[in-house]
């Protein structure tokens, strides 16, 4: 970026910007690498270090076992997938998605399970929780007999 957007200065210099969200009754905060116009003051993030700090939260939240509406909305929005989206890959109806992260209804240990390794694995930029969930709906027809090759043993 050359220009400020805001005021269409030419004087955008490179920082660390302290960040902050509100995730329930919980503030995180970070330094994070921006551009910042020195006319206007305002300042632009990259996506993927908002994108590094949201997923910094979301593991502090799992790693604290963090389970209010606000956490459950926050870490579903870290896995990149919309609401109904998550109901479906998990089995349940948008409408029990929706009551948890209303707070009117808990989620359950094994669903909180499965939230935990999705966020994990945009992480490492992995995808093999989704998959393998997504293969439950369509599942393939195994021939009555299968041979196996085995590795041996050290």
């Amino acid at each position: 970026m050359t220009r400020c957007v805001n005021c269409n200065a030419r004087a955008l210099k490179k920082r660390l910007v302290e960040r902050m969200r509100a995730v329930g009754d919980h503030v995180f905060a970070a330094k994070l690498p921006a551009e910042v116009c020195t006319v206007c003051a305002t300042q632009y993030f990259a996506d993927v270090a908002v994108e590094s700090f949201d997923l910094g939260i979301a593991a502090a939240l799992l790693d604290a076992g963090a389970t209010g509406a606000q956490a459950l909305k926050f870490l579903r929005s870290v896995t990149g997938l919309q609401g109904k989206e998550f109901a479906d890959l998990i089995g349940v109806r948008p409408e029990t998605v929706s009551r948890w992260e209303q707070g009117r209804g808990a989620i359950d240990r094994a669903t909180y399970t499965v939230l935990r390794q999705l966020v994990a694995e945009r992480q490492q930029h992995r995808t093999n929780t989704a998959d393998f969930l997504q293969s439950l709906k369509r599942p393939k027809r195994l021939p009555k007999r299968v041979n196996l090759l085995l590795r041996k043993a050290a």
